[in-house]
């Protein structure tokens, strides 16, 4: 009996002498993601979620910053490569935590969007200023060599790729009035933020509106750090709070009544605010800049950030039609593909009868008017979004906001008839 309790009170010292190692290792970085990632879950907690990467606290950094580690997660190439904890992360619009991720200095081949991948020996590393720009403000990174191993644990199971362009077919319309304005805004948040789908977004919204006679001159692109993808768009100002003031002040000394003003907003958002370039601004900030355009004929509204649906309140107004992808208390989803907002995606299609990644033709002309109304553009991506957002529309200037078809609650007649071109 004597001989089993000193044994059993060994067995408990050695388990917890070992438990001990496990957690404290300086060389292994531990993975707690589940094999299987479904795309479309019910419910994302992320507060809850498990990092695989816990280096970016003050004392992963000072344990593991210089050494060789092996990193286990899933590969992401979008502004800043990088391993990610969970796929998942980045088809939302929401801030990824810094304990989520480790960028890459480097490039791995092989290897694509939501591949799940485990990395050998690799140095953890602090970037310095002859690294790429695009890790301005990260504090940790893994420094590639040429003889890094690295194995594929899981292909991904999706379809991921960059897009950077795509066919274009406007339906036949009324040419635009020169007297068209327009701002485009995606803040990014920062480099590891700011997801490739927030530039094509712009984009394309850009093209269309080009395309529906809204002069280059006319529309003001608020972009990120100032500086495009490509050459595809031109890039007015950088995405701050100070340059969103200067904007809607132009706008309000040049625009009269019979003008269109037509805005769209993208990228992360909070309760309440909008992500700019490592910087925010409030829902009500934001109103109060539109609310300095007084002299317009019709104001369309469209927004895309997570938790958009408490900027319609305050933005709600004579003349002006208003929609969100998501309630005020909902996070907003990329598609599929990762390329597109899934609502922007879908509001895209409708506009231009073609699917933006030149995947198949539309037909949202409900009326068979052989154009395309915002209303109609607006039912149309609402009924097709899949994500667990909630769309809401106004555009009677008397709020609240309605959801599902429309017209209800004396929302969206008015907008059947306001068209882009």
């Amino acid at each position: 009996m004597k001989m089993r309790k000193i044994l059993l009170s060994l067995s408990v010292v050695v388990f917890f002498l070992g438990m001990s190692f496990y957690l404290h290792s300086a060389d292994v970085i531990q993975k707690t993601t589940p094999d299987k990632i479904h795309l479309l879950p019910a419910k994302i907690d992320f507060a809850k979620s498990q990092a695989i990467m816990n280096l970016r606290t003050a004392e992963g950094v000072k344990r593991l910053l210089g050494k060789q580690v092996d990193l286990d997660g899933f590969y992401y190439e979008g502004s800043i490569p990088m391993v990610l904890d969970d796929i998942r992360r980045v088809q939302v619009d929401m801030v990824m935590p810094p304990d989520s991720y480790v960028p890459i200095i480097g490039r791995l081949k092989g290897v694509k969007n939501g591949d799940r991948i485990s990395m050998k020996k690799v140095k953890l590393d602090r970037p310095t200023k002859s690294d790429p720009a695009y890790l301005h403000g990260e504090g940790t990174a893994v420094r590639l060599a040429p003889d890094t191993i690295y194995t594929m644990v899981q292909p991904s199971t999706y379809q991921f790729s960059i897009l950077e362009r795509f066919p274009y077919q406007i339906i036949p319309g009324v040419v635009a009035l020169p007297k068209y304005y327009a701002v485009l805004i995606a803040g990014g948040a920062n480099e590891a933020n700011n997801h490739v789908r927030y530039w094509n977004d712009l984009k394309t919204m850009y093209t269309i509106l080009r395309n529906a006679g809204y002069p280059a001159a006319n529309i003001y692109v608020i972009y990120a750090n100032g500086v495009g993808r490509d050459a595809s768009m031109p890039v007015n100002f950088a995405a701050s709070p100070a340059n969103i003031t200067n904007v809607f002040n132009q706008l309000a000394g040049k625009m009269r009544s019979g003008d269109t003003l037509y805005i769209m907003t993208n990228d992360h958002g909070g309760p309440s605010s909008l992500n700019l370039w490592y910087s925010t601004i409030s829902a009500a900030a934001f109103a109060a800049e539109v609310n300095k355009v007084v002299n317009y004929d019709k104001m369309i509204v469209q927004m895309k950030q997570c938790y958009s649906g408490s900027f319609v309140p305050p933005l709600t107004g004579p003349r002006r039609t208003v929609m969100s992808s998501s309630s005020a208390t909902e996070l907003s989803w990329a598609h599929s593909s990762l390329n597109f907002g899934e609502f922007t995606y879908w509001y895209f299609a409708a506009l231009t009868g073609n699917k933006p990644d030149g995947s198949g033709a539309v037909n949202a002309d409900v009326n068979k008017d052989a154009k395309i109304s915002i209303l109609e553009a607006y039912n149309y991506a609402r009924s097709h979004d899949t994500r667990p957002e909630t769309p809401h529309f106004e555009d009677n200037g008397v709020a609240p906001a309605h959801i599902g078809p429309m017209p209800a609650g004396g929302d969206g007649t008015r907008s059947a008839s306001i068209f882009l071109h």
